[in-house]
């Protein structure tokens, strides 16, 4: 086989392959003495790969765009961040808040609904400059071509859309959890994962609703859920 044509087949293998797996590099820190907390245990909950924070509060683990991580401590309140799709930081810092540890993070609270404003407001911190960056108009764009087509610029611009898209996502994912669902539909284990992936609201569907509207919405499903599995048993 010539070698130019060697070096294509293998160019359109690679470009075949999935995406794999890149290492993400951070540290812990503490919110209140934003000292490093050693010792945090990190999941990939898709991978369920397993590493735990140095001395230092340093960590690199394998994850790919969507996957979520999850750190955990004894003394502190779980976190969890979603690998952003796109442009990924080359760098994590994971703010830990003090507090009881969640067994299953079930989310049930009085209003049984996620606030996520404070959660919001701690990752703008995180990435300030980044998100802080302005935007250019189609004018700007005409009057200043140089930084509109600056590559920097726009990686930051990308990282500003997927940053979204992930605060999005992390709404959907903690407001539309195994807990609540569980509980008001009785589902678990597949049926529940399949549930949950079947019914899974938009962000902006959830936006919508009031607790009523939202509880409603899981209850209408559930019983959607059964009656087309129960008609499916019957053929």
């Amino acid at each position: 086989m010539p070698v130019r044509a060697f070096a294509l087949l293998f160019l359109l293998c690679v470009a075949s392959l999935p995406v794999i797996a890149q290492t993400i590099r951070g540290e812990v820190i503490d919110m209140e003495n934003k000292r490093p907390v050693d010792g945090v245990n990190i999941e990939n909950v898709y991978t369920e790969l397993n590493i735990s924070t140095d001395e230092k509060g340093g960590f690199l683990i394998a994850a790919a765009s969507g996957q979520l991580l999850e750190f955990k401590k004894t003394g502190y309140k779980t976190t969890r961040v979603r690998v952003p799709q796109g442009y990924i930081p080359p760098y994590f810092r994971i703010i830990m808040k003090r507090g009881i540890t969640e067994i299953k993070d079930v989310n049930i609270a009085k209003s049984n609904r996620y606030d996520y404003t404070a959660d919001s407001i701690r990752f703008h911190e995180l990435y300030k400059h980044e998100l802080d960056f302005p935007k250019m108009s189609s004018i700007d764009m005409i009057a200043h071509p140089f930084s509109a087509l600056s590559g920097k610029n726009r990686e930051i611009w990308r990282f500003q859309d997927d940053f979204d898209y992930f605060e999005k996502e992390k709404y959907v994912d903690r407001t539309f959890n195994e807990g609540i669902i569980s509980k008001f539909t009785g589902l678990t284990g597949d049926s529940l994962h399949y549930f949950m992936r079947r019914y899974r609201p938009t962000y902006q569907q959830l936006k919508t609703m009031n607790d009523y509207a939202f509880f409603n919405f899981i209850k209408v499903n559930a019983e959607h859920y059964r009656n087309s599995n129960n008609s499916r048993g019957a053929q």
